[in-house]
């Protein structure tokens, strides 16, 4: 993919941006007064229930401390007894955390139901506020005249089919093609495109996406996509509603970002390229048709079992070549974990794509590399590393490496070329924002996420 394929950033207008910014520091010191009220709340229940609260919360930090310690060795040993002792002790863990909350929560039932919706809301606002605070430049579309949309069938267990996905955007005006075995993907949205569609659509997986959105960036046109996947990281990142796929077509009637795109050796992905332990599974033959079930057999024995090097090399932020990497995972825009919520992705337009590199051999070593990605924490570098940076080159000797591209397996030839494309694909996203689920509420409880709420507050 070359240069010319490829629009660069358009600049905002100045009222475009302004309003943004204004909205999201008055989301911030919203967000930064709840937070006071659940630190006065949580004070006055620690004074009610006379230091109960303490033991309670020091007990119940043990206990998950320890179950998931408990939870990891029964993921990683190789003995059958020690996997199941360690199991039966995450189950009394448990059992003794619900005793134990609910014992507190009929105490001191006023105070903890205070403490829930001061809390709720506050989340919520620092969700609010950051959404807004790092959104892509979004403006108002005008509706496509001849939508076109790619319709895999087979994703998510026909989960199209289920929800009457097809007839719902012939119903908007939406041309439809439902991919069929031996369908040229790339041929049919070019096609498309030809024929005067104004705006290229797919609903699918994570894996069906790159190839439309590159025919969309190469044509300039309107990008969207309707989650009918198993997953749908990226449209959850987008912020759309995954339990709603037909919601997804308000964006022929909503608004456009721009948002980043990654290409390795030029071929485009949305989410990320993956070398190493998840590439080999999705390389299994038997993943694709039951990929639950053939990663519960594959995994825990790639985990188990000292796996060789990948046999790639990748120069390090230190200027160390690292040759010994077992799983390299290149990301287009960094994730960062959330508490009680998958890695996810903050933002979709940073211009840098996140490296990870896991050297580690033991399941200790393994567990504390994963702890803190995304954290920007330092560690061992014998572990691991991970940076962020437009661009990234991966040798490997044998010439060629099997990778996962958006969880599709692929080989790719050496060296591998990695870059980040910034703003490159116009996204149509819906007016509205998606309904978070119950346990996002409590995800930005993270002094990181009040660290960044605060800089937003003060416009750093």
């Amino acid at each position: 993919m070359n240069d010319e394929d490829l629009p660069q950033r358009a600049a905002a207008s100045p009222v475009a941006v302004t309003w943004p910014r204004r909205r999201s520091r008055v989301l911030a010191w919203v967000t930064l007064a709840l937070l006071a009220l659940v630190a006065a709340a949580v004070v006055a229940l620690l004074i009610l229930s006379e230091g109960l609260l303490v033991l309670v919360v020091a007990g119940l930090s043990v206990a998950v401390v320890t179950a998931a310690a408990a939870g990891w060795w029964a993921f990683t040993t190789r003995r059958r007894w020690k996997r199941r002792l360690n199991l039966a002790l995450v189950a009394v863990l448990a059992l003794g955390v619900v005793v134990t909350v609910a014992f507190f929560s009929v105490r001191f039932a006023g105070g903890v139901i205070g403490l829930a919706v001061l809390t709720v809301a506050y989340a919520e606002a620092a969700r609010r506020t950051l959404r807004a605070a790092t959104a892509g430049a979004a403006a108002p579309a005008a509706p496509p005249d001849r939508p076109w949309l790619l319709v895999n069938p087979n994703s998510g267990g026909g989960k199209a089919a289920k929800v009457g996905l097809v007839d719902a955007a012939r119903e908007r005006g939406v041309e439809v093609h439902a991919l069929t075995p031996g369908d040229n993907v790339e041929a049919l949205v070019s096609a498309a495109a030809d024929a005067g569609a104004d705006a290229v659509g797919v609903a699918g997986g994570d894996g069906s996406l790159g190839t439309v959105a590159a025919v969309a960036m190469r044509r300039r046109l309107p990008f969207f996509c309707v989650p009918t996947g198993t997953r749908n990281h990226f449209a959850a990142d987008l912020g759309l509603d995954r339990t709603r796929p037909l919601a997804a077509l308000d964006a022929l009637d909503g608004i456009e970002r721009r948002i980043d795109v990654g290409t390795v050796n030029g071929r485009v992905f949305l989410n990320n390229v993956s070398l190493g332990a998840y590439a080999d599974l999705v390389h299994e033959q038997r993943y694709r048709d039951n990929k639950l079930d053939t990663a519960r057999a594959v995994l825990p024995e790639m985990v188990r079992t000292e796996e060789p090097p990948l046999g790639v090399s990748v120069r390090l932020p230190s200027g160390e070549v690292c040759a010994d990497a077992l799983v390299v995972l290149v990301a287009n825009n960094p994730y960062g974990p959330q508490p009680m919520e998958r890695m996810a992705r903050r933002s979709l337009d940073t211009g840098v794509l996140q490296v990870s590199v896991l050297r580690a051999r033991t399941g200790a070593q393994i567990g504390a590399f994963i702890a803190r990605m995304g954290r920007s924490r330092g560690g061992d570098p014998s572990s691991g590393a991970e940076w962020t940076t437009p661009e990234l080159t991966l040798q490997a000797p044998a010439g060629e490496v099997r990778a996962a591209v958006d969880g599709e397996a692929t080989v790719l030839a050496a060296p591998l070329e990695f870059r980040s494309w910034p703003g490159a694909l116009h996204v149509l996203v819906p007016p509205g924002r998606r309904r978070s689920r119950p346990v996002e509420l409590l995800a930005p409880l993270h002094w990181r996420t009040m660290s960044d709420v605060w800089k937003v507050a003060l416009a750093r």
